[in-house]
């Protein structure tokens, strides 16, 4: 790419006049940069730049001040790294004629279980880590993501997918983890859903037919959100439904408040418990649920190992809790 052409797509300022018009690929990393390559300093670091410049970069970019640098190599100056990549990726999406979907945090989440082969890839993580996966990608090909706030800004033209129907379809419930319900001419029999996921699963079946998107609801389980976890009273991990009480991990904030309604709905409250780190900003729109806040996972296992529940409704991710599972003990059958 020409180096002017770059600093225009950035809104950068190019501080030297350098013999060479353009660099080869783009870098993040000293690791993978080569000669002829242009290096973005995500750390703010000039001893990184001046290592940079040492393996050969064409041109480097930095929020660094240019103080009588190499002259040779292109030295662009912004004002911030993450509106430089917003900067980026929108130029390399409408330059790739990249597609990219916006899908409900649970319709992406299930999506991942459902869609095989994989025909579209989620972008997922940070705004380098996403950078690097566009910068990757080939012409035409399609993402998607449960990101809005990220997807307004990189792609005006994402294409939201529904979440809700059009007409009512009946949902049978087996417990509050469990959902049977037709789709087209097909009955979808106690698959691992709960209920108030059947809406917009359903949405997202029909997305894929019209996409001719392959997928595969046999191979549909508990996805991240609402994930559960039956255990003992003393919080030793149990198969599902192999015990009277479950933990219910939640990692996205925004999404307990559908939770709390579904709850409400479908379970005793006097049984049920809602778990919130100390931190966290939000507040049950009732006190329906007895709240229990937490400083740390082990303080919390400590808590509700205490504690009578059938239900606890975790604001967090169910892997920060591994840790902290009692050890189930298992009495071997003897003679005497």
């Amino acid at each position: 790419m020409k180096i002017k052409n770059f600093v225009r797509i950035v809104d950068g300022r190019l501080r030297t006049e350098p013999p060479v018009d353009a660099f080869a690929s783009i870098q993040f990393e000293l690791s993978r940069l080569m000669s002829g390559d242009l290096f973005i300093d995500t750390q703010a670091s000039r001893q990184t730049l001046h290592a940079a410049i040492d393996k050969g970069a064409y041109a480097v970019l930095s929020t660094l001040s240019y103080v009588d640098e190499d002259t040779e190599c292109a030295w662009i100056e912004v004002d911030s790294i993450e509106t430089t990549l917003v900067r980026l990726l929108r130029y390399l999406i409408n330059e790739k004629h990249l597609r990219l979907f916006l899908f409900s945090p649970i319709q992406a989440s299930l999506f991942e279980h459902l869609h095989t082969p994989k025909q579209l890839k989620r972008l997922k993580g940070d705004l380098l880590f996403i950078a690097r996966t566009i910068l990757q990608a080939k012409v035409d090909d399609a993402f998607y993501t449960s990101d809005d706030v990220l997807a307004s800004k990189i792609a005006p033209d994402v294409l939201r997918i529904q979440t809700a129907l059009s007409s009512f379809v009946p949902v049978n419930s087996k417990g509050i983890f469990l959902s049977s319900f037709h789709y087209h001419e097909r009955y979808l029999n106690e698959q691992k859903l709960p209920a108030h996921y059947v809406e917009e699963c359903l949405s997202l079946l029909s997305f894929c037919d019209k996409h001719s998107l392959a997928y595969a609801v046999e191979q549909l389980t508990f996805c991240e959100h609402f994930y559960p976890q039956f255990v003992t009273p003393s919080l030793a991990r149990k198969e599902f439904g192999m015990s009277d009480r479950a933990l219910i991990f939640e990692p996205n904030a925004s999404l307990m408040p559908k939770h709390f309604d579904y709850l409400a709905h479908c379970v005793d409250s006097s049984t049920t418990v809602l778990c919130l780190p100390e931190i966290s900003d939000f507040t049950p729109p009732t006190d329906t649920f007895k709240t229990l806040r937490f400083e740390t996972y082990e303080k919390l296992k400590e808590t509700l190992a205490r504690t009578r529940f059938s239900y606890a409704l975790i604001l967090g991710d169910k892997e920060s809790f591994e840790p902290f599972y009692a050890t189930a003990i298992t009495r071997q059958p003897t003679l005497f």
